[in-house]
């Protein structure tokens, strides 16, 4: 009843005001994007993980019929806000959006549902390599001097001053986010912490992911990363004067680097397994982990491994054999990879003597997340 009630107040809103005026709806439209960006973008954005179910893209929503401009009680995504049943209410798992960002969204859509590029895109001011250099700097002196030389920084200022949209910003937010923590063997996870007002620039602490123990992670960083700027022309000595004091007092050549850059490259071998540390050999690593397979084989089948059989891979044309191990911080998967299907490699025949060809290692980090390796038939 108290839903009926709620649809009959909003309709008799609707019909009270009037979406005459072309500024009046491109408002409208940014006040509706501004509470899908809250609230819906990180599932629905075009980088969301239930993007097969609604999109929240201005074309995407029309042509799918999530959003029937003019018409907001027949609109889907309308219809979710109002769900009675959290299990199928938008924002999922979330409380439900206020009745003032509900009424915004359904005004907007009554509106003929104005497309936000207009103003969510439009080109916001220019950040200076001296502006960007400051708020750092800034930050910087915010920390006790103890903490200086551990504090690193990730920028996209450059995508900002390239007109990059605010969606796609969010998900290189989130996408370092979840590197900086998979590549850590620190107990916890922390997120990079903007520092700007609209937020181009992120710190973090080397210390959270243990990044300055043995090998300071970051210096391997600093010798690979291209993009170091000198600032070396004669109208840049105030710029020049900024990076070297930046440098004193983070002890390191390389304050900050690209967001976009990092995750190309760190998400990948070799910097993958630098910053990560990981050895050579799958047994080093099993040592590490705490992970006996051969013992667990022998003598804990059902205990510490279990393990499975399969005619068809996936990954190759062959059979494959995978394994789950317990291990230090929780399980350690482990595969077995085929070139052939005859002989010793008949998994069905030779269950436990076979012969693989290679495998892939899959195991958590002690913040739980996954970290990767693979391998040849001698483990290397």
């Amino acid at each position: 009843m108290k839903t009926v009630k709620t649809l009959f107040l909003i309709t008799l809103t609707f019909m009270a005001l009037g979406f005459g005026n072309a500024y009046a709806q491109q408002n409208l439209a940014q006040q509706a994007y501004t509470i899908f960006e809250q609230s819906c973008l990180n599932c629905h954005g075009e980088h969301g993980a239930y993007t097969e179910e609604i999109v929240i893209e201005h074309l995407a929503l029309i042509e799918t019929g999530a959003v029937v401009p003019g018409k907001p009680l027949e609109s889907e995504l309308y219809r979710r806000l109002l769900e009675g049943n959290p299990a199928k209410r938008m924002p999922l798992g979330q409380p439900q959006l206020s009745a003032a960002a509900i009424l915004t969204v359904g005004n907007w859509i009554q509106a003929g549902a104005p497309d936000w590029k207009d103003t969510s895109q439009a080109e916001g001011r220019f950040i200076t390599p001296e502006e960007m250099l400051d708020s750092i700097q800034n930050h910087v002196s915010s920390l006790s001097p103890f903490d200086r030389p551990f504090a690193r920084y990730f920028t996209m200022t450059h995508l900002y001053n390239a007109g990059e949209t605010t969606e796609a910003r969010h998900a290189y937010q989130r996408a370092l986010s979840k590197l900086v923590n998979s590549l850590s063997w620190g107990r916890e996870v922390i997120r990079p912490q903007p520092i700007d007002p609209v937020e181009t620039i992120f710190y973090i602490d080397l210390r959270d992911y243990e990044w300055e123990i043995g090998t300071n992670r970051w210096t391997l960083i600093e010798q690979v990363y291209p993009y170091n700027i000198e600032f070396d022309a004669p109208t840049q000595t105030n710029l020049r004067e900024k990076l070297t004091h930046l440098r004193q007092e983070m002890n390191c050549e390389v304050p900050f680097i690209h967001v976009d850059w990092f995750l190309a490259t760190a998400s990948l071998p070799p910097l993958y397994h630098d910053i990560l540390g990981l050895p050579e050999t799958d047994r080093e690593l099993e040592a590490r982990l705490e992970v006996n397979v051969v013992e667990n084989i022998r003598n804990a089948a059902g205990k510490r491994v279990w393990r499975a059989g399969f005619s068809d891979s996936g990954v190759s044309n062959h059979n494959r054999v995978v394994e789950r191990h317990t291990s230090r911080y929780g399980a350690y998967w482990k595969s077995y990879d085929f070139a052939g299907s005859v002989g010793t490699q008949n998994i069905f025949t030779h269950p436990l003597s076979f012969t693989h060809d290679g495998g892939e290692i899959i195991f958590n980090l002690p913040n739980g997340l996954q970290a990767y390796l693979l391998v040849d038939a001698g483990g290397s």
